[in-house]
Parts: structure tokens; C-alpha cells; sequence
């Protein structure tokens, strides 16, 4: 495989878990009536954090999102928080009032060997 094919593929692999999905029932919202809230599935805080969407609400959300399009309002999160180095993963439930039309990160606070807290960040 040539280096141009490589780096294809490998562009291919990395966004993978790119996709977004939609939480929510009913047709699509427009852009400015709808929340997207992202998580970094690679790094977080510069650290080495994976950290995975779960379920919003009781939509559970696929391996293949890092993103997901939800309704303005109060909703809940359940997200891992995986620790390359230690190996070690916890789970956590994150509660926002989110704006239509924002866009949020999910973002780990966390040392190198533990997640200690995983907060929302307006982008």
C-alpha cells in the first residue's frame, strides 16, 4: 500500500467515530433549534482520555458516534471515561440545561492515571 492509500485509510479509520446522532423523536431540527454535544473520542484536556457518548436520555448511542443532536432543554448524559495508561474506566452522568442552536464539548477532568469528573463545555 502506497503512503497516499495509508494516510486514505487511515483518515478513514480516524473518523469513524465522527458520525452524529440525532436523540431525539420526531422530524430533524433545523440548526438553530437543536443542541449537538460532542465528545473528543481520542484526547480530552491534552491528556490521553477516551472518552465515549453512552446514552442521552434513553437513547442509547452507537460505537460509531462521537456526537450527538439533541433537543433544547434539560437533558442527561451517560459517558466513559477511559484512562489509556491505567487502563481504568468510569462512568459518569453529566446534566445540562442545553440552548438550541450551541454547540457543546465534552471535556475530562482528570489526572494521568484517573478521571475524576467529565464536564460540558459550551464550544
Amino acid at each position: 500500500m502506497g503512503p497516499t492509500r495509508l494516510m486514505l485509510a487511515l483518515m478513514a479509520v480516524a473518523c469513524a467515530a465522527c458520525a452524529t446522532e440525532r436523540a431525539y423523536q420526531g422530524p430533524a431540527l433545523p440548526r438553530s433549534e437543536r443542541a449537538i454535544v460532542r465528545a473528543d473520542p481520542v484526547f480530552s484536556g491534552n491528556l490521553p482520555v477516551q472518552l465515549r457518548l453512552r446514552k442521552a436520555g434513553d437513547h442509547d448511542v452507537p460505537l460509531h458516534a462521537s456526537a450527538v443532536e439533541l433537543a433544547p432543554g434539560h437533558q442527561w448524559l451517560l459517558v466513559d471515561c477511559h484512562m489509556r495508561e491505567s487502563g481504568v474506566t468510569r462512568r459518569f452522568v453529566v446534566e445540562a440545561d442545553l440552548e438550541a442552536g450551541a454547540e457543546y464539548r465534552l471535556v475530562a477532568q482528570a489526572t494521568a492515571r484517573n478521571c475524576d469528573a467529565v464536564e460540558l463545555v459550551r464550544r
